[in-house]
């Protein structure tokens, strides 16, 4: 239901509808604010935290891709604070991760942690952290490619499987540092409920998970 209920989003007001959250508002007026777990097909949960922004009257920076507004609410997007906590989550999440450049015919998504690494100059190797994940790349089956050193646990994978697809055909398994995306059993994927439908890899945000067809039909292309 539409109200009159506004929210002034860096210096600018915007009436919103209850129930949307300030992402929401702020990506339909154009003040786009990043982040690396949020689909908007799937719920937000607010896991990787560079979507954070200042509400006034609040002590702590809140995630903006489930933060409901409410009318008045007063908000920054921006502030040097917040672009300086962005830069070092990036810096983190890179000093984990193999490899930031990856080929883009991985999948759609693939190349948004490039994107805000560059953006934010996050490339300093500040940070040396051990990687997370391990890759499956010996899976057998010929369309997905599972690059799991590259992965940096947003679980957007899992989650458009099981709410999009209801197939629940992946999962996550233990913490930290061992985080793993998996498969019942640790099985290869065509031993799993996985339909093939590729919809993992278009989420993911960093190429860990690509599309085999695609790139080896432009390998085949390049050497033709």
């Amino acid at each position: 239901m539409t109200t009159n209920s506004t929210i002034t989003i860096n210096g600018q007001p915007v009436a919103f509808t209850v129930g949307e959250t300030i992402f929401e508002i702020a990506a339909r007026v154009g003040k786009t604010i990043p982040a690396l777990c949020y689909d908007p097909r799937l719920d937000a949960f607010g896991g990787c935290r560079l979507c954070v922004v200042r509400v006034e009257g609040m002590r702590a920076p809140v995630a903006s891709c489930t933060t409901k507004a409410t009318d008045g609410m007063v908000v920054e997007t921006a502030t040097a604070q917040i672009e300086s906590l962005r830069k070092t989550l990036l810096e983190m999440v890179a000093s984990e991760n193999r490899q930031i450049d990856v080929d883009p015919l991985r999948g759609y998504a693939s190349q948004e942690l490039t994107t805000l690494v560059d953006r934010y100059a996050a490339r300093t190797g500040r940070f040396a952290g051990a990687y997370s994940g391990h890759s499956k790349t010996d899976d057998p089956n010929p369309f997905i490619l599972r690059d799991y050193d590259l992965c940096i646990s947003c679980y957007r994978c899992v989650r458009v499987c099981a709410e999009q697809e209801g197939d629940y055909a992946i999962s996550v398994m233990n913490r930290g540092f061992h985080t793993q995306i998996t498969t019942e059993f640790d099985n290869p994927l065509k031993e799993s409920a996985c339909t093939f439908c590729g919809q993992c890899v278009q989420t993911c945000p960093t190429g860990a998970l690509g599309d085999k067809k695609a790139m080896r039909f432009a390998n085949e292309e390049i050497g033709d």
